[in-house]
């Protein structure tokens, strides 16, 4: 089941770099867009929220994030409760990247997930979740036995 896990992750990277070649960015970049169109709104999102999602460092996504602002399709602004951070929203531009790319997802999507029921996916979406929080711990246990060593 682990060994079918990695090869599954390793697949979807695959898309998502595709994905993201799509519309000109890498899979990183694609990803870290389609967060903030997720996670923001109109507010806008803090980085440290992005790397959190993501699982990813904090410096990671701010020098991406700064790609993607120059390129315009990012917009970033002070925010009103904390001057020294800043909320993320997608740019016009990065709109409409999306929007361009939202048909070829969709079909995309659907081919990856053609063998599911509707409730299987809602049951693989929870499993998931489940499955990162248990993964966490996992490294952070790694992390201390490989300490203690």
């Amino acid at each position: 089941m682990v060994h079918d896990m990695l090869a599954l992750t390793a697949r979807l990277d695959e898309i998502r770099g595709r994905l993201g070649s799509h519309i000109g960015l890498t899979g990183s970049q694609y990803t870290i867009l389609i967060s903030v169109n997720y996670l923001g709104g109109q507010e806008g999102v803090g980085v440290s929220a992005i790397a959190e999602h993501l699982s990813l460092s904090g410096a990671f996504v701010t020098i991406e994030t700064q790609k993607l602002i120059k390129l315009g399709l990012l917009e970033k602004a002070q925010n009103p409760h904390d001057k020294r951070r800043v909320l993320l929203t997608v740019a016009e531009r990065g709109a409409s990247l999306l929007e361009e790319l939202r048909l070829v997802q969709v079909d995309v999507n659907d081919t990856l997930f053609q063998s599911m029921e509707r409730d299987d996916f809602r049951a693989l979406s929870r499993i998931a979740n489940y499955l990162k929080s248990d993964a966490d711990k996992a490294i952070l246990l790694l992390d201390y036995l490989t300490e203690t060593k």
